[in-house]
């Protein structure tokens, strides 16, 4: 039986047919899909990876002339105007410590006191031998006394002819070793009082005084302690006078003591007060130097008004010093001797290309180069340079003036 005969086998062979020919159809337009996809992706990758020729977008600055006012940099320390260092020229023990550290004080104030029970018995001794020599005095001045009276009488027994002038003779040297004597017991007496001055000198330094009005920065010495002052003056006391007034010792670099001056203004900064600028005044540098690891460095010292008692002794500042002004000068800001443009064949982008380099050559770099652009091209400008703010920069050039542009960086590659 065929399928002509038979209408259900005509109609399933039908279906067959039609199922295959779908299948057929459905592959040929899978098989195209995927190459419309290869193709697209291969072509945006050569889109993407081809080199291309880029514009480079510059950042430029225009010149101008502006005042400079020129300043030097310099750190260092806050320190009292007037410091004084209090010890004791006398060995003994420290029985009462009165004061301490922060505290205000004025001149004559006690600070501390030493055991007297041995500079007492020292000055009640010098008394006794002051009492002792005026004794010995006046019993040489009675001696003496009595050696005139017998030196008259034989004298005028003698030239009565009553006595032989051997008697006169020895009544001369019996007076004038009686006035020997009372020479010796004056300077006996000298040295007494002597004596006692310089024990009463002693218990009078067995009191530590203040020789000015200000404040204890430091104390060394406890009630107990025992201090020796056989060989040097030991400290006991470090005074500030008046912290209301202070003084900042600065570091200036050589290349810049030259500029510095005393009367010049300045300001610094320290880190305690970060959002605060303090005013100062320059007040003298100092002739000789400080080297340190081959530096060469010179103490300026500046005065510091501290009224509001905000500022400490040793806070490190920063102080910036007003060295002079330039006015109307033509100007470039520092970033333009920094930069070098890319050279030609560094430009562009792609796979088959080398990566740009920003810095550019640096071998054309230099501290008088400033760059230009010469159509779309950077071209190189050698300058003369003079003072500099730190952040701008004298120049002197024939090719430039005022108004026009020089290059400063580069802001970013845009294509055309």
């Amino acid at each position: 039986m065929t399928t002509e005969n038979d209408p259900s086998l005509k109609k399933m062979a039908d279906e067959v047919h039609s199922v295959i020919q779908a299948e057929r159809q459905r592959d040929r337009f899978s098989t195209l899909g995927w190459l419309v996809l290869v193709v697209a992706i291969v072509s945006a990758l050569l889109w993407w990876f081809w080199p291309t020729e880029d514009r480079t977008r510059w950042q430029t600055y225009t010149l101008d002339r502006a005042d400079m006012v020129l300043t030097a940099m310099a750190t260092g320390n806050l320190q009292p105007k007037s410091e004084v260092s209090v010890g004791a020229e006398i060995s003994g023990l420290v029985s009462e410590v009165l004061v301490s550290e922060n505290d205000q004080i004025h001149q004559g104030q006690i600070l501390a006191k030493f055991d007297t029970e041995e500079l007492d018995v020292a000055l009640q001794q010098a008394a006794a031998g002051l009492a002792l020599a005026e004794a010995s005095l006046f019993e040489a001045t009675a001696t003496l006394e009595e050696a005139l009276l017998d030196e008259r009488r034989i004298q005028s027994l003698v030239q009565q002819k009553l006595l032989h002038q051997s008697a006169l003779d020895s009544a001369v040297a019996t007076r004038k070793r009686a006035e020997a004597r009372v020479a010796y017991s004056n300077a006996t007496v000298a040295q007494a009082k002597a004596t006692i001055s310089q024990a009463r000198t002693r218990l009078e330094k067995a009191v530590i005084t203040s020789p000015i009005n200000g404040v204890v920065l430091q104390r060394s010495i406890e009630p107990g302690t025992t201090v020796a002052a056989s060989f040097q003056t030991p400290v006991l006391f470090l005074l500030a006078e008046d912290l209301g007034q202070m003084e900042l010792h600065v570091s200036t670099d050589e290349a810049d003591v030259s500029m510095v001056k005393a009367g010049q203004s300045a300001t610094f900064t320290v880190d305690a007060w970060s959002n605060r600028e303090f005013d100062a005044q320059v007040v003298k540098v100092y002739l000789y130097p400080t080297v340190e690891n081959n530096v060469v460095t010179y103490t300026t010292v500046l005065a510091v008004d501290n009224s509001e008692h905000l500022l400490q002794p040793g806070m490190t500042a920063t102080a910036t010093i007003a060295t002079g002004r330039r006015e109307q000068v033509l100007r470039v800001p520092n970033t333009a001797f920094r930069f070098t443009p890319p050279t030609t064949e560094e430009k562009g982008g792609g796979l088959f290309s080398h990566p740009a380099d920003r810095s550019g050559d640096q071998s054309l770099a230099s501290a008088n180069t400033i760059w230009i652009l010469a159509g779309e091209k950077p071209q190189r400008v050698l300058v003369g340079t003079g003072y500099t703010d730190g952040r701008y920069t004298e120049i002197f050039s024939d090719e430039l003036s005022a108004g026009d542009t020089i290059l400063v960086g580069i802001v970013g590659d845009a294509d055309e």
